[in-house]
């Protein structure tokens, strides 16, 4: 009985099987269109039912039943082929094909074999298959595009390649709603492209032509047509310059535009919107040019063979990491820094004989490609400036490289930073500090990041060492790489564990469990009766911690609860929340934060109008990862501004009237969250041609009606000898005066040496010390209260200087996790991540510094002070940062000539009350400090207001008071700042006198910029020491002056 049954059920699913085979099969009319295709190309495929199983190479038929008939149906035909053979006719009575469930077809032709039947154009057979997704043509030189192949629904990807096709209808694929690839590789000489095309899902269009046989063409891209277009290629043919206009307003997405030709074909290429451009490939021209306020998006850009002799920049998008401008005619570069994240700066093929590198990458540290190849004029020289960045000087008549390049000259491969045609020095011996690139991603051992190629590269130890471990560092992989010998060891986090454990203390070990897991092993350090303070290396971050204590064989295994877990693992909700006895989870102290309390939010750390619509607000920040729900914004509480954009780091919103000129407040709600921030938009005046920063000063006692410039010659006693005034009463000063004091102080030269252990500013003539220092970094509340302040004092730095002989660059960074205060406070513990790192330098030639949207031009012989701070752990979304300095001024100063004591302000305002001047005089010396109202917030400009915090009599001198100043910066986490300082000489030459002395000396011109990324200006402490007695320092400074003159 059982074996029957068992016969029955195997005989049953036997015929199932068979059953289910008989019915996976074609009709007869869907496999006589696929047999069709086979035989229109002469393919060497089935021509019955097995074709659907068939597949060599890219060749083959796919089947299922997967339809929404479900029925079993032809799904994709592939044919590949170079070649055709005899496999029949196909049926010249079949006028249309019937697969009714086709998604995919590609015929791809590698030669250009004839078809079975050319007067049969395959196009015509595949216009009624509207359920096509793809559609691939290449090689098919008998193809011809239909007038009414257009309207597919379900079309995605469309392709043409090499068909010999040179024009195509206006319609052509009009108003397929789902077509998102759309690549027409031919030669098309007549097309057009205009607002009357509806493509609503295109992402990418690409195509070729070629308008130099003069037939009608129009390229005209618009949002109405192609609302959804992010990547656009246009490759031009043949010998000629068409216009191509790109009108796309898309506020939602980048775009991405490749417009080039071969020979001598280039693009007129014409924007009208260019703000949301990411990639730029072009030979040609363009409309608008380049600039930061045009193409704010812009972050890389090849513009080659296009016969250029002027560099394409006036100012730099901010966000430049690639700029090709190879085999053009450019002979100088504007001296203005290139971007701080630019990787690759391509002048191959140019007419450059110099290249200022110390200006130029003042903010970048590391390129990895800067190429000079056959620029038959480049001789260098190549300094050691040059060894942050890779280099490719192939074919130019540099004469020798510095010894960072031959050191690493053997590297192979992507890792290679140096190409050259000079020969390599036999015999070389590689010395100094040419620690290479930080190339070298792991050897099992170690491995590295760079921080500045050749000067820092952080090191990371596989195997960490708990005592003083000596390694051997190989800083490449190839034969005979440098390497240095180091000592290594692992600090790690101090854990004290209470208990009783005896008096014998014999093989304590405490390990980190999850369940029966180790986690992490903690490293006993100290032990007593009734405490263990043990060295863990990592943050322990699992759920569930179980501290496993072994002492004299004795082990006790104490379960840490899942609030404890909670603390460890993120520092006490960062100091903005708690740790919950029950779920162990963050409960933070408001609901604007996220990520365990780490990121407050809503945050606004920069805001800008539109440079040519006012109307437009772009805000930069933090808004959070939820999706910006109930967004409303408000300028001074008054102004409603229409959100057109959004996302977690830039709202983008439309004001109704244009804004005020000045400073405005933006009240912004998300989430039933409020955020205000204060000052954060600043709309300037148009420049009115100005006073380009000078002075002049006001005349007491009422109106004149004196002309401007007779107003000038009398206040500054005709620019005291040392220039003219102009018709618009600004001093034209002669060679070597400086305009910014009416021509009343000379530049001159003096020896500058660098402070050692830390950023601090000082010129020493004389004896005479002048000294700046940043006192702290203090975050405010909105009310302007300090929460929390990081003292630098508490902390050392860690230095590094180079030169070329021309600038001195030193590199300080202070180190947050070594603290000379005992503190174990939740802000000293956040503090450690805190980084501030600065940069002093000082060149003997002058030099133009981009700062935001500001070039500020630094004299020789001064000193340019960057001080950078980030990653700054915030207390709510409306706190800010305030970076605070100290400096000593004098109470009543005055400067005499031709026989007049004027009165000199210690401190002067702007127009927003904005600290803009320091001037301290004493001994016939001067400092003035010019502070710009501008910071870098996460990159960005923003305005930055400086105030002056208090002001305390000095108890060493009554005529002597202590000031202390403080740069607001927004909450950002990237703030930047950028002072210099300027030695002069006043010539009193000219100065009638009155039997006094008429030689003295001054020290002027910091310009101490607002930053951004917790950024900080270096403070400033002056001191003052007298070494000299009066009588001797006068006879002394006469000798100087007459040297000078």
């Amino acid at each position: 009985m059982n074996s029957t049954i068992k016969f029955i059920v195997s005989l049953f699913l036997i015929l199932s099987v068979f059953g289910g085979l008989s019915l996976a099969q074609l009709s007869q009319l869907e496999l006589d269109s696929v047999n069709f295709i086979i035989q229109f190309y002469g393919q060497p495929l089935p021509q019955d039912q097995s074709v659907c199983g068939y597949a060599v190479s890219s060749s083959y038929v796919r089947c299922d039943n997967q339809s929404t008939d479900g029925q079993y149906h032809v799904r994709q035909i592939s044919l590949e082929m170079s070649t055709s053979g005899s496999v029949g006719i196909p049926n010249p009575d079949l006028t249309g094909l019937y697969l009714p469930a086709l998604l995919q077809i590609k015929i791809f032709k590698h030669l250009n074999f004839a078809n079975t039947n050319v007067s049969m154009n395959i196009m015509d057979y595949i216009k009624p298959l509207k359920t096509l997704t793809s559609i691939y043509i290449i090689g098919d030189v008998y193809v011809v595009i239909p007038p009414d192949f257009s309207d597919w629904p379900n079309l995605a990807d469309f392709y043409l390649e090499n068909n010999g096709i040179t024009a195509i209808p206006h319609n052509f694929l009009n108003n397929s709603v789902q077509l998102q690839s759309y690549a027409i590789k031919e030669k098309l000489e007549s097309f057009t492209y205009d607002d009357s095309l509806y493509f609503p899902s295109l992402n990418k269009l690409l195509v070729h032509s070629d308008t130099s046989v003069g037939l009608p063409y129009l390229f005209n891209l618009t949002s109405k047509s192609f609302p959804a277009l992010t990547d656009i290629e246009l490759v031009l043919i043949g010998y000629s310059t068409p216009v191509v206009h790109i009108n796309i307003w898309n506020l939602d997405q980048d775009l991405t535009v490749h417009c080039f030709g071969y020979r001598s074909n280039n693009c007129d290429l014409r924007f009208s919107s260019p703000n949301r451009i990411t990639t730029l490939i072009l030979t040609g021209t363009i409309t608008p040019i380049i600039t930061k306020e045009f193409y704010p998006s812009l972050k890389s850009l090849s513009y080659t063979d296009s016969n250029l002799t002027q560099f394409p920049f006036a100012s730099y998008p901010l966000n430049m990491t690639f700029i090709d401008l190879t085999n053009n005619q450019i002979s100088t570069i504007p001296n203005v820094p290139m971007p701080k994240g630019l990787e690759e700066l391509r002048l191959k093929k140019n007419l450059l004989s110099s290249f200022d590198i110390d200006n130029l990458f003042t903010m970048n540290q590391a390129l990895k490609v800067l190429q000079f190849d056959e620029n038959p004029s480049f001789a260098g020289p190549i300094t050691d400036a040059y060894c942050s960045h890779g280099l490719s000087i192939l074919n130019t008549p540099v004469p020798d490289i510095p010894d960072c390049f031959w050191c690493y000259f053997n590297e192979t491969g992507p890792l290679k930073r140096i190409y050259t045609s000079i020969p390599f020095p036999y015999p070389f011996v590689c010395d100094g500090n040419n620690l290479g690139w930080g190339t070298l991603i792991f050897t099992g051992a170690y491995r590295f990041a760079a921080i500045k190629p050749n000067k820092i590269i952080a090191v990371t130890l596989a195997a960490r060492p708990f005592v003083p471990t000596p390694a051997t560092v190989k800083w490449s992989t190839f034969a005979g790489a440098p390497q240095t010998e180091f000592t290594f060891l692992e600090t790690g986090s101090d854990i004290s564990i209470t208990g009783n454990f005896g008096s014998l203390f014999n093989r304590p070990l405490v390990d980190f469990m999850n369940g029966t897991t180790l986690i992490s092993e903690c490293t006993v350090k100290s032990i007593s009766t009734n405490l263990i303070v043990c060295r863990v290396l990592e943050t322990v971050s699992a759920k569930q911690i179980n501290v496993s204590v072994t002492v004299d064989s004795y082990n006790t295994v104490y379960q840490l609860s899942l609030q404890q877990s909670c603390q460890q693992s993120t520092i006490n909700c960062h100091g903005n929340g708690q740790c919950d006895v029950v779920t162990g989870q963050c409960i933070c102290n408001s609901n604007a934060f996220y990520n365990n309390c780490s990121n407050p939010y809503p945050i606004l750390s920069s805001g800008s109008y539109n440079a040519t619509n006012n109307k437009i607000v772009s805000l930069n920040g933090d808004f959070g990862p939820f999706g910006q729900s109930n967004l409303s914004i408000k300028i001074n509480n008054t102004l409603d501004c229409t959100v057109v954009d959004k996302s977690q780091t830039l709202i983008t919103c439309t004001l109704e009237q244009t804004p005020n000129y000045g400073l405005s407040s933006v009240q912004l709600q998300l989430d039933s969250l409020d955020t205000n921030a204060k000052d954060i938009l600043y709309l300037r005046q148009p420049d009115n041609g100005g006073n380009n920063g000078s002075t002049t000063t006001s005349t007491s006692g009422g109106t004149t009606t004196d002309t401007p410039q007779q107003q000038c010659e009398k206040q500054t006693s005709n620019c005291y000898g040392h220039g003219i005034c102009d018709i618009h009463g600004i001093c034209q000063c002669d060679k070597d005066y400086n305009l910014a004091d009416n021509c009343f102080t000379k530049f001159i030269n003096t020896t500058i040496t660098p402070n050692t252990t830390s950023p601090t500013v000082s010129f020493d003539i004389d004896g005479i010390d002048f000294q700046f220092e940043v006192v702290s970094i203090q975050e405010l509340d909105f009310d302007s209260n300090i929460i929390k302040e990081l003292f630098i004092s508490n902390y050392t730095w860690i230095v590094n200087a180079s030169t070329n002989n021309i600038t001195t660059i030193v590199d300080y960074q202070l180190n947050t996790t070594l603290s000379a205060s005992s503190s174990s406070d939740i802000n000293s513990i956040l503090f450690q991540s805190v980084s501030v790192l600065s940069t002093i330098s000082f060149s003997t030639q002058s030099r133009d510094i981009q700062f935001g949207d500001q070039l500020l031009h630094i004299n020789p012989n001064s000193i340019k002070l960057a001080v950078n701070v980030g990653n700054w752990q915030y207390s709510s979304n409306l706190a800010t940062l305030r970076v605070v300095f100290r400096t000593i001024i004098i109470n009543n100063q005055t400067v005499e000539y031709d026989c007049n004591e004027k009165d000199i302000d210690a401190l002067s305002y702007d127009s927003m009350s904005s600290l803009q001047y320091l001037r301290v005089i004493k001994d016939d010396i001067q400092f003035n400090g010019r502070f710009i109202d501008v910071a870098l917030s996460d990159g960005r400009p923003t305005y930055s207001q400086t105030q002056l915090i208090s002001l305390a009599q000095s108890t060493s001198n009554e005529d002597e008071s202590i000031a202390l100043i403080g740069i607001n910066l927004p909450q950002c986490q990237s703030c930047v700042l950028d002072p210099d300082f300027s030695p002069l000489l006043i010539d009193k030459s000219n100065d009638s006198g009155c039997n006094k002395s008429n030689t003295w000396r001054i020290i002027v011109g910091c310009v101490v910029g607002g930053v951004g990324a917790v950024a900080i200006t270096v403070g400033s402490v002056l001191t003052y020491k007298q070494i000299k007695k009066r009588n001797t320092y006068n006879n002394q400074m006469a000798a100087k002056l007459k040297n000078i003159s």
